[in-house]
C-alpha cells in the first residue's frame, strides 16, 4: 500500500512537472509571437518614414531644380519652368503688393546708381532687390554688381565674400567666371601670383563664353611674364 501511494505521488509530480513545462512553453511560444509582431511593426514604420523621406528629397531636388532655372534667362525651357513656379506662388499668395515682382525696378534703379559710380547706393539696391526678391531672375546680375561694387570701391574683402557666394550659388553662369578674374586681381595685389595665374586658369579651362576664356588666358599670361 505504502509503495503504491509512493507511485502516485511520483506520478502527480511527473504530471505536474509536464503541465508546468507545457505552460512554459506555451507561454514561451506566444511571447516569441508577439515580439516578432512588435518587430515587424517597427519595421513597417521604418519603411514608411523612408518611403516619406525620399518623397521629401525628391520635392526638395525638384524645388532646387527650379530656384537654378531663374539664373538661366538664355534657356527658354529652364524659363519656362521658373515662370511657372513664380505663378504657383502668386496663386498661394494672398492677394498683396508682395505677389508683385518689382525686382526689374530695383535692379534697373541699382544699375543706375552702379554707372553713376554711386556704389553705396548701388550695393543697397541689389541687397534688397535680393532680400525681397530672392528667385528673381534677376538674382546673379545682383550678386555681380554688389562684388563689382566693392572691388571698385577697394572694399576686397567684402568683394571675396560675395564672390564665393556666387561660386556656391552659381557655378557654371558666367558672371561668376568674369566675377573670379576679379578674384585673380585681388590675389595679384596682394603679390598672390601663384594664385592669381590658378584662378585665371581655371576660368579660361572650366567656362565656355569666348570673351570670358579670351580675358582669363590674357591676364594668365601678362602674370607669367612678369
Amino acid at each position: 500500500m505504502k509503495n503504491q501511494n509512493s507511485l502516485f505521488v511520483v506520478f502527480c509530480l511527473c504530471l505536474t512537472v509536464g503541465f508546468v513545462a507545457a505552460y512554459a512553453g506555451f507561454v514561451g511560444h506566444f511571447n516569441g509571437h508577439d515580439q516578432y509582431e512588435l518587430r515587424l511593426a517597427q519595421l513597417q514604420k521604418q519603411v514608411e518614414k523612408e518611403k516619406f523621406n525620399n518623397a521629401l528629397l525628391t520635392y526638395q531636388l525638384k524645388d532646387f531644380q527650379q530656384s537654378v532655372a531663374q539664373v538661366l534667362p538664355d534657356d527658354k525651357k529652364l524659363q519656362a519652368n521658373y515662370e511657372l513656379r513664380n505663378f504657383a506662388a502668386v496663386v498661394r499668395s494672398p492677394a498683396s503688393e508682395d505677389a508683385i515682382d518689382l525686382s526689374a525696378v530695383l535692379y534697373e534703379k541699382g544699375k543706375k546708381y552702379f554707372n553713376d559710380k554711386d556704389y553705396d547706393k548701388a550695393i543697397k539696391e541689389f541687397n534688397g532687390l535680393l532680400d525681397k526678391f530672392p528667385l528673381s531672375q534677376h538674382g546673379v546680375e545682383a550678386h555681380f554688381f554688389i562684388a563689382e561694387s566693392y572691388f571698385l570701391k577697394k572694399d576686397f574683402r567684402s568683394s571675396l565674400t560675395e564672390i564665393d557666394n556666387m561660386v556656391t550659388q552659381f557655378p557654371q553662369h558666367d558672371l561668376t567666371g568674369f566675377i573670379l578674374l576679379r578674384m585673380g586681381q585681388i590675389s595679384e595685389l596682394n603679390n598672390q601670383t601663384e594664385e592669381a595665374s590658378e584662378i585665371y586658369k581655371t576660368v579660361s579651362k572650366n567656362f565656355k563664353n569666348e570673351d570670358l576664356k579670351k580675358q582669363a588666358k590674357k591676364l594668365a599670361q601678362s602674370v607669367e611674364y612678369r
